[in-house]
């Protein structure tokens, strides 16, 4: 009787099983909330259809395991004010993108409770108010980015409470006071520039460039120093008294002699770079009339950015590169050769601040064509400026594509930029350098012609006039 008692259990708790199976997520607090956002904001309608009874598929939404982890909406024209109450149902997002938009007021106090976010891109807005502290409670900050907003107020300690902080942009706001001495271990990439800061710049912060810093009552290193530091004079013993010497005949000789010699050596370099340069144009003619027209590949542009990609000429480097590059199932952007999956390499020690999905989306402009391929000025979402080589008509092995890279990227000279990663696959070679802004290697080389033979002029004519003089 008892066995029976027992069986009869174990099968009604069966049937309930099967009747009653483990509930999932709902999405559908997530899908109200986006709808509530839509209808707040004004601007550009959001192309998403409301009688879907799954986000998943809207433009600039990504779910997993049945919730929205995350909204990316840069450059669609929004404005307004984000209303409280809609993070509080979006608890699992990780990446939120409202950049290039016109969005104004305070973040809402409710985006606190979406404690798993890893990056928030807000620059390019009218936000307003004091960079709000619940900000500080979300340990799992990565990506930091308020730049070119309205923020006012200092700069809080708060910060050290983000222990896996690496971005942190805050330029072209109304920031007051002094930076203070945050540790932030992690931090590799930091920008204040163009606010209303004053005092010395921490020591932990000098050995990002200048331009982190420019437009501030800044001092310290890399600035100039602050008032009222002693600077190093090297001890030289006694100290000579400077001698006055007036020039004569000799002297007045000697810088005549000097200036007619240096206005033949200029004379004579003149015709020498004209020559050369006569002897470059015609080389340059020739591979021209042999060398193929390049054609051009063109694709979609990132979804939801607008008409100009924000930045340039609206395409982007996943258009450059579409004829080779997939999507894996979890969102990364890849290719898959002989069953792998190849993703960017990079050099170095230096942090990993982007990836090959990063890469791709980014917005670009073709910065010039080459024998060896092209060349694209790429933006980064985060706010990083990269150049990126794609390569063409390279049909080596990826073995050997690999020892001549790994030995570029081993180079370390002050006259070269360093090659920070590369990626390759049967149909797609792309190089990654950092981005120089002051020009092309040809306009430095020939572009300035007129001051390096200025310069040597006057190392020339110093030179003459010292014997003269003083010899």
């Amino acid at each position: 009787m008892q066995t029976q008692y027992l069986f009869f259990h174990i099968l009604l708790l069966f049937a309930s099983l099967l009747l009653f199976p483990v509930s999932k997520s709902d999405l559908s607090p997530d899908r109200a909330a986006l709808l509530t956002l839509r209808q707040s904001l004004g601007g550009r309608t959001l192309l998403w259809n409301a009688t879907a009874t799954s986000p998943c598929n809207w433009a600039g939404v990504t779910c997993e395991q049945s919730r929205v982890v995350t909204l990316r909406l840069p450059g669609v024209a929004l404005s307004g004010e984000l209303p409280t109450g809609i993070f509080s149902n979006l608890t699992q997002l990780r990446t939120l993108s409202l950049r290039l938009n016109a969005l104004t007021g305070q973040l809402p106090s409710d985006l606190a409770l979406c404690s798993g976010l890893r990056n928030l891109y807000l620059h390019g807005n009218l936000f307003s108010g004091g960079i709000p502290e619940f900000l500080f409670g979300m340990k799992d900050l990565v990506r930091v980015n308020l730049a070119s907003n309205n923020f006012t107020g200092e700069i809080s300690k708060g910060f050290d409470k983000l222990p896996r902080l690496k971005t942190l942009y805050l330029e072209n706001n109304r920031l007051a006071g002094s930076i203070p001495a945050l540790k932030v271990p992690k931090v590799i990439q930091f920008n204040v520039s163009n606010n209303m800061l004053n005092g010395s710049i921490p020591e932990r912060f000098q050995r990002f460039d200048s331009s982190s810093f420019s437009g501030n009552s800044l001092c310290g290193e890399p600035l100039e120093g602050c008032a009222g530091e002693i600077a190093s004079v090297p001890s030289t013993g006694s100290v000579k008294p400077e001698k006055k010497n007036k020039l004569s005949g000799g002297a007045i000789a000697g810088i005549v002699t000097g200036s007619v010699v240096g206005l033949i050596f200029i004379l004579l370099m003149l015709f020498f770079l004209c020559q050369k340069k006569g002897n470059k144009k015609s080389r340059s003619i020739d591979i021209a009339s042999i060398k193929h027209q390049e054609l051009e590949i063109l694709g979609e542009k990132p979804i939801g950015e607008p008409e100009n990609g924000g930045y340039g000429n609206g395409f982007s480097v996943a258009a450059a590169a579409a004829a080779a590059m997939t999507v894996n199932g979890k969102g990364e952007a890849a290719t898959a050769v002989n069953g792998g999956v190849k993703k960017l390499v990079f050099f170095g020690n230096g942090g990993r601040v982007f990836d090959l999905e990063e890469l791709l989306r980014a917005s670009a402009e073709v910065l010039g064509k080459g024998t060896f391929g092209t060349a694209y000025k790429a933006v980064l979402e985060m706010g990083t400026v990269v150049a990126v080589k794609r390569l063409k008509d390279v049909t080596i092995s990826e073995r050997e594509f690999r020892e001549k890279i790994e030995g570029v990227g081993s180079m370390d000279h002050e006259n070269l930029v360093p090659l920070r990663a590369y990626y390759f696959s049967v149909d797609e070679k792309l190089l990654v350098y950092d981005y120089m802004a002051m020009g092309s290697l040809s306009a430095l080389l020939h572009g300035e012609d007129f001051l390096l033979l200025t310069l040597l002029f006057c190392f020339v004519f110093w030179i003459l006039c010292y014997d003269c003089c003083f010899g």
